[in-house]
């Protein structure tokens, strides 16, 4: 009986830790939220067409197929939908629904989005001009993760985001700059 009950303690403590574990770490002050940023050779202005059109931004975005309801003009109150195929979720299509809170081309895009049941947050791109036809492009994302789930698993979730975005900003920049090269 002494060994039941000491097989029984280690198994809950196999269970419990690691939740306890990750409940603490998605209270940390950075949870939710990520940061990429890169050095673009191009200006904010040729820059901006890729951040502001929806089949420039399908091109360079990781999992995006299709960029719907793309109000035009564009501008603050503007909705968007993004359309993604989560790799994270079995190949899961994802509707993000946006709506353009700050629009001042070519320098700041702010846009909240959201997916019903799994989370809400803001997307920032700024655009900074270094001179000499260069561009410092930030993005900044805060996401609250609305599923329970999901919110257990942020720690491991936001890492895994951050590291897509990243991504998608470097091949951003990849294809920006081999487009001026070949003009």
């Amino acid at each position: 009986m002494k060994w039941l009950k000491r097989i029984a303690i280690v198994l809950a403590a196999l269970i419990v830790l690691p939740v306890v574990t990750l409940l603490i770490l998605g209270q940390r002050s950075g949870a939710g939220q990520m940061h990429a940023s890169a050095e673009i050779s191009a200006s904010p202005a040729q820059l901006w067409s890729w951040i502001d059109d929806g089949q420039r931004l399908k091109q360079w975005v990781s999992w995006m197929v299709e960029a719907r309801a793309w109000d035009k003009p564009a501008g603050v109150g503007a909705r968007r939908v993004l359309v993604m195929r989560d790799e994270n979720n079995g190949g899961a299509i994802m509707e993000i629904e946006g709506t353009c809170t700050e629009y001042s081309p070519p320098s700041r895009l702010t846009m909240l989005l959201a997916v019903k049941d799994a989370f809400d947050g803001q997307q920032l791109y700024r655009l900074t001009d270094l001179g000499n036809g260069r561009t410092r492009l930030d993005v900044e994302s805060r996401y609250h993760l609305t599923n329970p789930l999901a919110r257990l698993m942020e720690p491991l979730v936001t890492p895994q985001a951050e590291k897509k975005l990243v991504g998608d900003v470097a091949r951003l920049k990849s294809m920006v700059e081999s487009r001026a090269e070949v003009r």
